[in-house]
């Protein structure tokens, strides 16, 4: 069975403020609707004094008017849906305003509350109605016909000439129109602001709390991806150093007899190398921990030198600029420099070397020459540690060189970029 799919934060929290927004919408509609009866009997009972059966037409003309209205707060909520209601309301209100002043004795002096019948249906179009431009539009027809029809009704008694200049109906209707327009739609646009605000917010802090989730992915990902790399280099560098060293010491083992120098020679370059191997395998366990080294890259390879030549009998000069590079680009130059040194002592025989790390400004050069017996470049061919060390070094953006001749010793030479540098707020 397939699990049932739960919402996300930011669906419930939009449904949330959907079903807010329509509990607010349906709660002020049934007081319109409240308002609309309190309208229509205040528009209605007047009429009973004209002694006439136009107050027995008043009253179907309201109750399909309220009919109306019910329909709008309970039955359609979709705006679209209610135009056909609002043509009908707009005609109900035209008969209210005809039978409420049509038959009057003036219309000048006369008390009419019609106005208020109009006033409270504007208000439920105002609160389903999109846009400003539509509730324009509503103001406008219905504010014409409720003048329409004043108009007619002052000439139908005679009293045209006097209508607008004495009479208190009209213009007190004129004001509550236009201020019920004014102040409804403006309180109707901050509200529809503030909700868009509001959702946006939610937006935002959804998508605020999306990205922070896949930020911890991604950091994730890069500790996976990172710890990949170094075991990757554990078994590349250090399993070919165990092998190198295995090697050496069986070498010398089997020639300890015939040949004590070379056996001496081999066993140099096996605890070179295994040195290399253990030092490898430390730092290692330092960038899983996250740990750092507390000396500079100078002082790491100067400790290199010191270490290797101690108890070998191996001479070293070295000139080591003062130079700080990501861990990557200084892991790396640290193993090239083991790896030349081991080469050196395993295949040329070497017992001097020469180290030298320049900052030469747009590139870092590596310099590592020996006065082994070097090598015939055209039939040299690079074993594993070079092959490794070339294709590091230009994975880095870089490039190696290798130059030898025949008893002129071997010489590594490598330039890597300036961006490989640390930047001084790195260093801070």
């Amino acid at each position: 069975m397939s699990e049932e799919r739960r919402p996300s934060a930011k669906e419930e929290g939009g449904l949330r403020a959907r079903l807010s927004e329509i509990s607010l919408m349906r709660g002020l509609k049934i007081a319109i609707l409240i308002l609309l009866v309190a309208a229509c009997v205040a528009a209605i009972v007047p009429l009973f004094a004209l002694q006439s059966r136009i107050p027995l037409i008043s009253i179907p003309v309201a109750a399909v008017l309220l009919f109306s209205m019910a329909m709008k707060v309970f039955a359609v909520q979709d705006f679209y849906k209610k135009i056909a209601w609002y043509v009908l309301d707009a005609l109900l209100l035209l008969a209210l305003s005809v039978l409420g002043g049509w038959w009057a004795p003036s219309v000048v002096v006369g008390t009419s509350y019609t106005y208020f019948v109009y006033v409270v249906v504007l208000s439920e179009f105002y609160l389903s109605s999109p846009s400003l431009r539509d509730n324009a539009i509503m103001f406008g027809v219905n504010f014409a016909a409720y003048t329409a029809v004043y108009i007619a009704a002052a000439l139908g008694n005679n009293e045209f000439s006097n209508a607008f200049s004495i009479s208190s109906q009209y213009f007190v209707a004129l004001v509550v129109f236009t201020l019920h327009f004014i102040v409804f739609n403006f309180a109707m646009t901050v509200y529809r602001k503030n909700r868009q605000i509001e959702q946006n917010l939610r937006e935002l802090e959804e998508s605020r709390n999306e990205l922070l989730h896949a930020y911890d992915k991604l950091e994730e990902a890069t500790l996976l991806e990172e710890r990949n790399r170094i075991a990757k280099e554990i078994h590349d560098t250090a399993g070919h150093s165990l092998t190198t060293v295995i090697m050496q010491t069986e070498a010398a083992r089997l020639a300890i007899d015939q040949d004590p120098a070379e056996a001496k020679r081999d066993i140099a370059a096996a605890n070179i190398q295994a040195k290399n191997c253990l030092e490898q395998l430390r730092l290692s366990v330092h960038l899983l921990s996250g740990r750092r080294e507390n000396v500079t890259l100078r002082e790491y390879l100067e400790g290199i030198l010191e270490e290797t030549g101690s108890g070998t009998g191996l001479t070293f000069r070295s000139k080591i600029d003062d130079i700080e590079l990501t861990a990557e680009a200084e892991r790396f130059i640290s193993n090239a420099l083991r790896e030349g040194i081991s080469n050196g002592i395993r295949h040329g025989g070497s017992t001097a070397f020469l180290f030298e790390l320049k900052d030469m400004g747009n590139y870092i050069e590596f310099l590592l020459s020996d006065n082994g017996t070097g090598a015939d470049l055209k039939s040299f061919k690079e074993g594993f540690g070079l092959s490794a060390m070339r294709a590091k070094a230009e994975s880095l953006g870089g490039m190696v060189n290798f130059s030898s001749e025949e008893g002129e010793g071997f010489e590594i030479r490598l330039s890597l970029p300036a961006s490989l540098k640390k930047q001084k707020e790195e260093r801070a």
